[in-house]
Parts: structure tokens; C-alpha cells; sequence
């Protein structure tokens, strides 16, 4: 399976996972393993496929951003690093300051669409009118 496969199948994977579920602040997430059952049905493939897939996926974004590169995926979002030069900061447990070194995090930056579609549910949810 080539990269832009692998990006295909995470978006599908990613719209999939939002479909019916309410949010984490409501008390309900969808876990690891209904996610792959749930692409496994869509897909027709069994779940053993399904999570080779969603490992080969996730392995394959977590590689591409420890070599330096961004992994956009179509209406959902960009995977991506910030670097942090070394600064002086504040440690409230030790009430003193000190250097932190230099350091790569990663980001997630969401897309348009996915940002809009979350914020029309919202929106829909305190009963504003579109």
C-alpha cells in the first residue's frame, strides 16, 4: 500500500469515527478497537485487516513526522511539528526558574471542513438556527 493509499483509507478512517458518537465531554468516546470494528463493516474486511491497516497508518504518520515531514489528510487536518527553542521558564513545584532545553513537539492543525462540520453541531446542539 503506497503513501497516498495510506492517507486515503486514515481520512475515510477519521470520518467514519465521528459519525455517531457524542463527544468526549458528554461521556462517550469511541475506543481503538470499535474504531477498527467499525472501518472492518465499512469496508467489508475483517478486523484483524482493519487494524493492520489503522497500525500501518499510524506508524507510517509517526514516522513521517520523526524525519521532519507534514502529513495533510483532505477535510480532516494536518499532522505536523513546532520546535521550541531553549528558554528560561517557570517551575511552580519548585517555586524557581530554569532552562528548558530545545525540544520538536508534535501538532495537529484540523481542516476547514472538519472544523465547520464541528462547529455547525454546536451550533445545532444550543439551538441556533442556520
Amino acid at each position: 500500500m503506497c503513501e497516498q493509499d495510506i492517507v486515503m483509507e486514515i481520512a475515510a478512517l477519521m470520518q467514519l469515527s465521528g459519525a455517531s458518537y457524542k463527544s468526549s465531554h458528554e461521556g462517550a468516546t469511541m475506543d481503538q478497537a470499535e474504531l477498527v470494528e467499525k472501518v472492518a463493516k465499512e469496508l467489508g474486511i475483517s478486523n484483524a485487516q482493519s487494524q493492520r491497516l489503522l497500525k500501518a497508518t499510524l506508524r507510517e504518520i509517526r514516522h513521517l513526522l520523526r524525519v521532519g515531514h507534514a502529513v495533510t489528510i483532505p477535510h480532516l487536518g494536518t499532522f505536523d511539528t513546532a520546535t521550541y527553542d531553549e528558554h528560561r521558564g517557570y517551575r511552580p513545584a519548585s517555586h524557581d526558574f530554569a532552562i528548558f532545553p530545545k525540544r520538536r513537539v508534535p501538532v495537529f492543525r484540523t481542516g476547514t471542513l472538519l472544523r465547520d462540520e464541528v462547529y455547525d453541531i454546536e451550533a445545532d446542539k444550543a439551538g441556533a438556527t442556520s
